[in-house]
Order: structure tokens, then C-alpha cells, then sequence
């Protein structure tokens, strides 16, 4: 979707996972692939709950929904780590968000819609992370 206007803020994000490494679009991490593999996944997806639409909410709010997002990951048997997405513009708060382990794009992107998110952040194994648009952009 190259014509949406958060694309380059969103690609230029570093996702980060705790504080052991960060994530970024169109690259491998060989990092991420360790921790992969030591756990027994090849999939992954990087989501968060907070400021749906791309519109900042309070952090109450947002902790509110990423317990929320938490829970479904539980029910779904997912596994997942905090981190924070950390725009390299410096002009919006890091963003609370989970690395979630062994979950397909397609579910990964269901869930991304159902919060709200303009866009999620996923992957395989050994292959760059990849960018990907929950919601078309408004005409």
C-alpha cells in the first residue's frame, strides 16, 4: 500500500522487544530469529492496542486495551513479550505493543482489525519483517 500517509512513519519505527532487540520493516533480525527458534516458532506478529486509528489515547486507556489484547492472546494460546514501538520521528510516544509468537498473518491481521490498528507488523523465520495494512486507506 504505498500510498498511504503513515507508511514511511510506520516502516521507520523501531519495534522493540523488551529491551533485548528491536524489529524493523523490510529487514532480518538475526535476534529475532534466535529467540524464534529457541522457542519453537517460525511465525510471529508485533500488535498493540493502543491509540486505534493512529490517535493518541490516554495511558489508562491504552493499558486498558492492551490487557484487553493480552487476554485474547491467552485465550488463543499464543505466547507474546512487551516492547514498544519507537517512531524515529520523536513526534509520538513510544507505543505499547506485544511480540506475539506462532500466529499467522491472517489471524495476526484479524486482531489488528478487531483494536482498531491501521497497521500491524509480521514475519517468518529467517524472512524481513513485513508491513502490513489492517484497514484500506479512507478515500
Amino acid at each position: 500500500m504505498p500510498d498511504h500517509p503513515l507508511k514511511h512513519a510506520y516502516e521507520t519505527t523501531a519495534y522493540w522487544v523488551e529491551d533485548r532487540f528491536a524489529i524493523r520493516c523490510q529487514a532480518r533480525s538475526a535476534a529475532l530469529d534466535a529467540f524464534l527458534g529457541e522457542r519453537g516458532h517460525d511465525t510471529w506478529a508485533y500488535l498493540t492496542a493502543s491509540n486505534p486509528g493512529s490517535v493518541i489515547l490516554d495511558d489508562a486507556t491504552n493499558a486498558l486495551r492492551m490487557a484487553e489484547l493480552a487476554r485474547r492472546l491467552e485465550e488463543l494460546g499464543h505466547p507474546f513479550l512487551a516492547g514498544q514501538g519507537v517512531g524515529a520521528a520523536g513526534n509520538w510516544p513510544p507505543e505499547p505493543s506485544l511480540l506475539v509468537l506462532g500466529i499467522g498473518e491472517n489471524a495476526a491481521l484479524e486482531i489488528g482489525r478487531a483494536f482498531g490498528q491501521v497497521a500491524i507488523v509480521v514475519g517468518r523465520r529467517g524472512e524481513p519483517a513485513a508491513l502490513r495494512f489492517c484497514v484500506p486507506p479512507t478515500a
